[in-house]
């Protein structure tokens, strides 16, 4: 991530479905067909994320919840939202991942054969 400072930039993927509860939550990425599971401070992250928070903003919010010296919440949160735009989870604009369905990576890939002359 270049510029961790204008993570309101990054866009939810729109294939992802959230399950939240108090232990954290799952999402599904419908378009991977994969599940990934969050803890407590990764769902409070995750949420701040859709509000569209800087990472100042998340720094701000979870050191008011935790007693976490700031330069770690920052560096924990700037290490997970890398890990989330890595998983495709969420991205930067103009930087979408080709859609390719979950089914379709299943099916053996197609062999062009070879034309008759």
């Amino acid at each position: 991530m270049s510029d961790p400072a204008t993570i309101i930039d990054f866009t939810i993927a729109p294939g992802v479905r959230e399950t939240a509860s108090e232990d954290g939550a799952v999402l599904l990425d419908v378009e991977q067909g994969v599940c990934f599971s969050l803890n407590p401070v990764g769902l409070r992250i995750w949420e701040l994320l859709k509000k569209r928070y800087s990472l100042d903003q998340i720094a701000d919010a979870l050191g008011q919840e935790f007693s976490v010296s700031r330069s770690q919440l920052l560096s924990d949160a700037t290490e997970f939202i890398e890990a989330l735009e890595a998983k495709h989870l969420i991205h930067r604009p103009g930087h979408t991942v080709p859609k390719k369905s979950w089914f379709s990576r299943m099916l053996p890939a197609r062999k062009e054969r070879p034309s008759a002359h």
